[in-house]
């Protein structure tokens, strides 16, 4: 497996809002993506603009390969009018 870690700012330093529309519907969604096991969001604290997001793929393939089915894009849908443009960052790395 491995582990998507992003770093996503909040638009306008809205985490309250990302996260709500995370909670509220967005993880859901994007569970529901063949090869999506588990995902986190947790509040920054130093940064409280700053969300930390933590999804579990079976592989960074599988995860290329979510990103056209109904879940991940439902997923977009609900969380992206929170994002903050041209910030934040991800990387994968491996558990297995």
């Amino acid at each position: 497996m491995d582990l998507e870690v992003a770093t996503l700012t909040a638009k306008n330093g809205d985490s309250a809002g990302l996260i709500k529309a995370m909670n509220d519907g967005g993880t859901a969604a994007l569970l529901s993506a063949p090869g999506c096991r588990s995902v986190k969001v947790l509040p920054g604290v130093e940064n409280p603009g700053n969300i930390l997001f933590l999804v579990e793929w079976d592989s960074v393939e599988a995860h290329a390969a979510a990103k056209s089915s109904p879940g991940f894009q439902q997923f977009i849908a609900t969380a992206s009018p929170f994002f903050g443009e041209g910030t934040g960052s991800m990387q994968h790395f491996r558990l297995d």
